[in-house]
C-alpha cells in the first residue's frame, strides 16, 4: 500500500505557536522554541499514527504568487508573521531535513497549490491514499476517493480524517469541488478574497444548492426570487467569478512528482540529536531514544543522555558556595523510571546524615529519595512518632531538596513534624529563573528535564535532576543571593503570617453593609428617575440601551470588541461622566455593589470559626515583578483611595485588649527608587531637602516658588510623577486630568526638561532590555521580555513599558521582602509577642503587644529603612498605631 502524507508546513507551525501561546517554551539561551517544538511533535506523531510510505512538507516562499499578480490585495489584511515564528523557521527546516523529509516549494505558487498538484499526481500514479495534513478549509475542494484531509484538532476536538462524505456533510454540498463556489460567494476574510458583499455562508450554500456553481448562478440569476439578493448577485457577478478563481487551488503547479524523493527514509539521527541538544528538546529526545531502544538498540546508546558526576551535597551553612556548579556539568536525565520501595524504619535509619529529596502529596504520603533513581514511600500516619524521621527532617546538617516549601511545611506540620536545616526549594528557584512561566512540578520537569513525574516517588527523585540545573542557572544569572537571603527565608515568614491570620470585627462589617446597602437603594431610585424607567442596572445590554438608545448621551456609542453590543465598561463610563448625570450615579452604584459584595458580605464568611480570624494565603511565585499577592481572600485589593473603601479597614482589629494594630508604610518609595536609579539630581535634591515631592515637581514644571503651587497644579504634577515612567502618553494624561491634549503634552515635555536624567533612564532601560532580553531590579532580579524587539508595535510597546516598570516596582518588592525577613529575625531574637500579619503593597501590618510598642517601632522602622539603601537617598517610613487598621494607617 502506497500512502502519501503532505503536510501544510506553515499551518502546522502557526498551530504549534499559538497552542503554546500562554505557556511559551523558551530555552536557556532565550530562544522561544514554541513553534519548533510543537511542529516537531506534530510531525513525529503524524508519522507514527499514519505510517505513510511517502511524505513531504510544503511551504510558501514568502514571495508574491500568481494570485498577487491577479489581485494585489490578496492576503493584504493578514498580520505580520510573529518574530518568534520567523526566528524559529530555520530550525523547523533543519528539523525536517534531519528527518530526511523533502521540503516542497515552488516560486510563484503557494503551499496549497504544491500540495494539490502533488496529491493529484499521486492519485494518478496509483497511490492508495493521500493525506493532506492541514486545518485549512480551502483544501476540501481537493478531496477525492483517494485524496483526503487530515484535519488538526482544536481544544477538545480531536484530529479527524475528512473524506468525500465528511466534506459533503460539513458544507451541505453534493461534491467537494463546490467548496470553491462557496468561497467565491461568501469570500474569505483571512485571504482577503472579496466574494459578494452581504452573502454569508448560509446564503452561499442555498445558492450552490439551487444552481450547482457560480457560473450557472450568474447565467440564471433572474431565477433568484429574493429581490435584494438577485440585485446583489447581478451587480457582483464578476466579483464572484473572480473570487472563485482566486480560491481555486492550482493543480498544474510546475513541480515534479518525484516518487523516490517523497519516499520515507530513515532519519539522520546524528542531526536529530545535535538539534535536540541545541534546542534543549529533552522530552522529544527521550521519545527518539525509546524508539531506537526498541528498533535499533545499537544506535540507542549514542542517544542516551549520559549523566556526569552526581550533584554535590548542599553546603550545611547555606552559603553561596552551594551554587558552585558549572552549567555544562549539570546531569541530563535518561529515564523517568524510579525504583520505589516502602519506607521502613530501617530505611529511615540508614538515611540519617545523608542529603535527601522529599515530597508529600495531598493524601499525606511521604516520598524520600537519596538519588535520582530510588525513592522510598509511606503514609505519614504510619510513621507517626518515628524518631528517625523527626531527626532526619530537623537535622541542621542534612540538606533537603523540595518543591513548594511552604506547602510542604503545612503538610508536615499536620503530622507534628518540622523541617529544618539547609533547604533548597525548586519552585522558588524556577520562579527566580523565569517568573512568568508556570511553576508546577509537572511543568518545571517537562520544560527542564523533558518528562513529567506522575508519582510522589518520581517527584522526589526528579528533584535531584532539577537541583544542579537550577543551581547552575541561578549562579550564572547572579540570582543566588536573592534566593539565599530573600526568597527562601521569606517562606517561613509568610507561613507564620498565614498561620497568625488577622481578627475581623464582623459587627462592624454588618453595620457598614446595612449602611451602604441603604445608600445603594437610594442611588438605584435616582438612576431609575433619570432614566424614566426601571431596568436591570447590572445588565450591560439593558444599561447600554438606556444610555445610548434612549438617553443618547453620545453620538458615537462605544462598542464591545467590534460587536454591535454597547460597551458599558468602567473605563468607558468614566470618560463620559460629564455627558449625563446618570453616568456618575451608575459608577457610584457599581462602586457600592463591589464594596458590599466583595468585602462587607463576603469577609465574614471567610473567618476561621476556630479562632475568629481570616487567614489569607500569600503567593510568592505569581507576579512577574517579584511582588507578593494574596488570595482566599485577596486582602491586597481592599480599596484605599476612596473614603468608603478605606472604611473597610476599620473592621481589621487587634487580637485582644492587650494588643493594638501597627501599620508601617513606605512613603513614595517608587519615586525614591526612580531618583536613585536615574541619578537625576533635581529629583534627588527634592527628597534630600524633604520637600513635598509633588509640590516640588509642580514648582519646577510651572516655574513657581513651591509655596505658590496650587492644589490643581500639585495634582497635575502628581499624575505626571506616577505616570511618566510607565509610558503615559499625552492622550492618557489628558484623559486622566481632563485637560486638553496639548496642555498634557506640554506638561510631559516640561517634566523631562526639568528631570532630563529620568528621560535618559527610561531610554537606558529599553536599550538594556533590547540588548539582553530582560529587565532587572537593583538586586538583579530578572523579568524576561520576549517581545522587546517584536515588529508588532503593540507587543513591543507593552514590553518597553515593562522594561521601565520592572526596575522600579521590582526593586520596591525586593526592598519590602528583605525588610520582612529582617523584622521576623529580630522579633524572634528578641522573643517578642508582637506578630507580623499582613503585607499589602508597600505596607506591613502587625498585631502590636502594647508593652512592646517602642521596641517594635524601632525594629520595623530600622529594617524598612535599611533593607536596601538607595545611594544616600532618605527612605521615609510612616508608622501608625490604633485600635484598628484604619486608625493605624
Amino acid at each position: 500500500m502506497k500512502k502519501l502524507l503532505l503536510v501544510d508546513g506553515m499551518a502546522a507551525v502557526y498551530r504549534a505557536y499559538f497552542a503554546l501561546g500562554r505557556n511559551p517554551r523558551v530555552n536557556s539561551k532565550g530562544l522561544n522554541t514554541s513553534c519548533i517544538l510543537g511542529f516537531t511533535n506534530t510531525l513525529y506523531d503524524l508519522m507514527r499514527s499514519q505510517q505513510p510510505t511517502h511524505v513531504g512538507v510544503a511551504f510558501d516562499l514568502h514571495k508574491p504568487t500568481f494570485r498577487h499578480e491577479m489581485y494585489p490585495e490578496y492576503k493584504a489584511n493578514r498580520d505580520p508573521t510573529p518574530d518568534e515564528i520567523l526566528q524559529g523557521l530555520p530550525y523547523v527546516h533543519r528539523m525536517i531535513e534531519a528527518f530526511r523529509i523533502p521540503i516542497l516549494t515552488c516560486e510563484g505558487y503557494e503551499a496549497d497549490d504544491v500540495i494539490g498538484t502533488l496529491g493529484h499526481a499521486a492519485e494518478v500514479a496509483g497511490f492508495d491514499q493521500v493525506l493532506m495534513a492541514t486545518p485549512d478549509k480551502d483544501f476540501a475542494q481537493l478531496v477525492t476517493p483517494v485524496v483526503k484531509i487530515y484535519r488538526f484538532g482544536r481544544g477538545k476536538t480531536p484530529d479527524a480524517i475528512l473524506g468525500e462524505e465528511e466534506v459533503r456533510k460539513k458544507f451541505d454540498i453534493e461534491r467537494p469541488t463546490q467548496v470553491i463556489d462557496l468561497l467565491g460567494l461568501w469570500g474569505d476574510a483571512v485571504d482577503n478574497i472579496p466574494g459578494i458583499p452581504g452573502v454569508g455562508e448560509k446564503t452561499a450554500k442555498k445558492l450552490v444548492a439551487q444552481f450547482g456553481s457560480i457560473e450557472e448562478m450568474v447565467a440564471h440569476s433572474d431565477e433568484i426570487k429574493n429581490d435584494k439578493l438577485r440585485v446583489l448577485v447581478q451587480q457582483h457577478a464578476k466579483d464572484a467569478l473572480f473570487s472563485k478563481k482566486l480560491a481555486t487551488i492550482n493543480l498544474q503547479t510546475p513541480i515534479a512528482f518525484d516518487e523516490e524523493r517523497l519516499s520515507l527514509h530513515t532519519p539522520d539521527y546524528d542531526k536529530l540529536k545535535a538539534l535536540c541538544d541545541e534546542l534543549e528538546f529533552r522530552q522529544f529526545a527521550h521519545k527518539i531514544y525509546l524508539e531506537l531502544l526498541a528498533k535499533h538498540p545499537e544506535l540507542a546508546a549514542q542517544w542516551q543522555m549520559q549523566r556526569t558526576t552526581p550533584a554535590p551535597a548542599l553546603a550545611a551553612d547555606n552559603q553561596p558556595t552551594l551554587f558552585d556548579i558549572e552549567q555544562d556539568t549539570a546531569p541530563q536525565p535518561n529515564t523517568t523510571v524510579v525504583k520505589e520501595e516502602v519506607l521502613t524504619a530501617q530505611a529511615l535509619s540508614s538515611m540519617l546524615g545523608k542529603d535527601i529529596a522529599l515530597h508529600v502529596d495531598e493524601a499525606g504520603n511521604l516520598s524520600l529519595s537519596i538519588d535520582a533513581d530510588h525513592a522510598y514511600t509511606a503514609p505519614l500516619d504510619s510513621l507517626r512518632g518515628n524518631a528517625s524521621l523527626a531527626t532526619l527532617l530537623s537535622d541542621p546538617q542534612t540538606a533537603k531538596l523540595c518543591f513548594d516549601l511552604k506547602q510542604l511545611i503545612y503538610r508536615l506540620d499536620a503530622h507534628g513534624l518540622q523541617i529544618e536545616g539547609n533547604i533548597f526549594d525548586a519552585q522558588l528557584a524556577h520562579y527566580l529563573l523565569d517568573a512568568e512561566m508556570r511553576h508546577t512540578m509537572d511543568f518545571v520537569c517537562a520544560s527542564m528535564l523533558g518528562f513529567e513525574p506522575h508519582t510522589p516517588s518520581a517527584n522526589a527523585a526528579a528533584l535531584w535532576q532539577l537541583y544542579p540545573l537550577m543551581v547552575a542557572r541561578m549562579n550564572d544569572a547572579g540570582l543566588t543571593h536573592i534566593f539565599d537571603e530573600m526568597e527562601l527565608p521569606l517562606v517561613r515568614v509568610l507561613y507564620d503570617m498565614e498561620r497568625q491570620g488577622i481578627r475581623i470585627d464582623t459587627a462592624a462589617l454588618r453595620e457598614y453593609s446595612v449602611k451602604l446597602t441603604a445608600l445603594r437603594s437610594e442611588i438605584e431610585q435616582e438612576i431609575y428617575a433619570l432614566a424614566e424607567t426601571q431596568f436591570n442596572i447590572n445588565s450591560s445590554k439593558q444599561l447600554g440601551s438606556i444610555l445610548f438608545d434612549q438617553l443618547k448621551i453620545t453620538d458615537t456609542p462605544p462598542r464591545t470588541g467590534g460587536t454591535k453590543q454597547y460597551s458599558t465598561a468602567e473605563d468607558v463610563l468614566q470618560k463620559m461622566e460629564d455627558k449625563h448625570p446618570i453616568v456618575p450615579k451608575i459608577l457610584e452604584y457599581r462602586s457600592l455593589s463591589k464594596l458590599i459584595g466583595t468585602y462587607l458580605d463576603t469577609l465574614p464568611n471567610l473567618i476561621n470559626p476556630s479562632d475568629g480570624r481570616i487567614h489569607t494565603v500569600f503567593n510568592q511565585t505569581t507576579t512577574a515583578t517579584g511582588r507578593l499577592s494574596s488570595s482566599s481572600p485577596n486582602l491586597q485589593n481592599i480599596p484605599i483611595r476612596s473614603p468608603r473603601g478605606q472604611e473597610i479597614r476599620r473592621a481589621f482589629v487587634p487580637r485582644d485588649d492587650q494588643h493594638l494594630i501597627l501599620a508601617a508604610d513606605y512613603s513614595q518609595i517608587e519615586l525614591r527608587i526612580i531618583a536613585s536609579l536615574s541619578q537625576d539630581e533635581n529629583l534627588r535634591q527634592a527628597f534630600i531637602q524633604g520637600h513635598d515631592i509633588h509640590a516640588a515637581t509642580a514648582a519646577r514644571i510651572y516655574h513657581l516658588p513651591i509655596e505658590e503651587v496650587s492644589k490643581e497644579q500639585r495634582r497635575n504634577a502628581k499624575s505626571v510623577n506616577f505616570g511618566i515612567v510607565y509610558g503615559i502618553s499625552a492622550f492618557g494624561l489628558s484623559q486622566q486630568l481632563n485637560i486638553p491634549r496639548k496642555e498634557a503634552s506640554e506638561l510631559i515635555n516640561e517634566y523631562f526638561a526639568q528631570y532630563p536624567k529620568i528621560l535618559q533612564f527610561i531610554e537606558d532601560c529599553k536599550v538594556f532590555a533590547r540588548t539582553y532580553g530582560y529587565a532587572r531590579t537593583l538586586l538583579g532580579r530578572r523579568r524576561y521580555l520576549p517581545d522587546i524587539n517584536s515588529r508588532n508595535s503593540a507587543a513591543r510597546s507593552f514590553a518597553e513599558r515593562n522594561a521601565v516598570n520592572m526596575p522600579i516596582q521590582g526593586t520596591s518588592a525586593d526592598m519590602i521582602k528583605l525588610a520582612m525577613v529582617r523584622i521576623a529575625d529580630q522579633f524572634a531574637a528578641s522573643n517578642l509577642r508582637s506578630k507580623m500579619l499582613l503585607q499589602v503593597h508597600d505596607e506591613l501590618v502587625f498585631d502590636l503587644y502594647r508593652p512592646e510598642e517602642g521596641q517594635v517601632r524601632t525594629i520595623v522602622e530600622t529594617a524598612m529603612k535599611e533593607s536596601l539603601p538607595l545611594d544616600g537617598l532618605p527612605i521615609e517610613v510612616s508608622i501608625g498605631v490604633g485600635n484598628n487598621w484604619l486608625e493605624a494607617h
